[in-house]
């Protein structure tokens, strides 16, 4: 098969998930609120309408995205349990054989995606050599580990920690609305998910949009519920949000908070679960170039997009609202630390 008949056969497959009434649809439903933490509600909100379902240009374009290679590894991580797909999608671009390597926090999706394709293999460990190409996703220091297993000789394509933020014009409707969209997928477990959002105009607008804000994410969690989350989130949620009860205001948002931060010039980001920052700007905005390492996703609302290109070259940039649902079209990590690179050798 073509790079581009294997991506396109594993993407066919996978849309037996997003039907409830298939066998591997219901027990991905059955399943992912146990493995994942995350309500049913918020299951079946990703598996309907942000596990992807590509165009044939995309397919394409993510299939040229890639080199071709003989054996390809993929270890994937357990915060958004439906990114295996562009994960393996992407490995399936390179070669007819990939092994792939699920979290032991999260296997289901790997797992059901093996039963509807069978193109790949599940395997337990990494047994890497010379030449293969592996594909490894998860926090900086989980990759650090990663890393300095590796045998020389091994192209390594890292996809590390991260964030989204957020572009908002002062007066722009139905912007917080939008936002919401971004915030609820995966209670903010991505690096897609926006965890701060930079409000361009003056502090009553902030404010008005953060109140907003805490208002409609307390509306959406009567629909879709907040997951669960563990001690160590919950006591970063607290220290947080009490160290920006000092430094601005602190609204309610139903299971979660929306922090108006008044300190100058300086990204917080939320700690997730549900939570978010607010920080006014002027239109100066040059002070947000040195988080740009950090941001994965940027979502702006319309007239902040130029701005965005500018600030933050190496991010992915969209409209408010569909920072969840990037194109299918490579990576989703689009930063330069993210490129390939080959163990052993200099970076310079």
């Amino acid at each position: 098969m073509s790079p581009e008949a294997r991506v396109r056969s594993l993407v066919q497959a996978a849309q037996r998930l997003k039907d409830p009434r298939d066998e591997l649809g219901h027990a991905a439903r059955a399943e992912l609120p146990a493995s994942t933490g995350l309500s049913p509600e918020n299951v079946e909100l990703a598996l309907s309408e942000i596990l992807e379902t590509p165009s044939d240009a995309e397919i394409t374009a993510l299939s040229r995205s890639v080199a071709p290679t003989p054996r390809v590894w993929v270890q994937l991580a357990a915060n958004v349990f439906t990114a295996p797909l562009r994960a393996i999608a992407l490995a399936l671009g390179q070669s007819d054989r990939v092994l792939v390597r699920a979290s032991r926090r999260e296997p289901v999706l790997p797992r059901l995606l093996h039963a509807a394709s069978g193109q790949f293999e599940l395997t337990n460990e990494l047994a890497l050599l010379p030449g293969d190409h592996v594909w490894a996703y998860g926090a900086d220091e989980t990759l650090g580990r990663v890393l300095r297993r590796l045998p020389h000789g091994v192209v390594l394509h890292a996809h590390g920690s991260g964030f989204g933020l957020a572009l908002v014009e002062g007066a722009a409707p139905g912007a917080a609305t939008a936002l919401v969209r971004d915030i609820v997928p995966f209670d903010q477990r991505g690096c897609l998910s926006p965890r701060v959002a930079v409000v361009v105009g003056t502090r009553n607008e902030a404010r008005a949009f953060a109140r907003e804000l805490a208002d409609e994410l307390e509306t959406r969690a009567a629909a879709i519920p907040l997951g669960r989350l563990d001690d160590a989130a919950l006591a970063e949620r607290v220290r947080v949000r009490d160290t920006l009860t000092y430094a601005g205001e602190v609204f309610a948002a139903g299971p979660g908070w929306v922090a108006l931060d008044d300190a100058e010039q300086r990204l917080v980001p939320a700690p997730g679960g549900r939570t978010m920052v607010v920080v006014r700007s002027d239109r100066q905005l040059d002070w947000l170039a040195g988080n740009a390492p950090e941001v994965t996703c940027v979502g702006t609302s319309e007239g902040l997009a130029q701005a965005a290109e500018g600030l933050f070259p190496g991010a992915r940039r969209c409209a408010l609202g569909a920072m969840q649902r990037p194109p299918f079209d490579g990576p989703v990590d689009l930063r330069p630390a993210s490129k390939s690179r080959v163990v052993g050798e200099d970076p310079g």
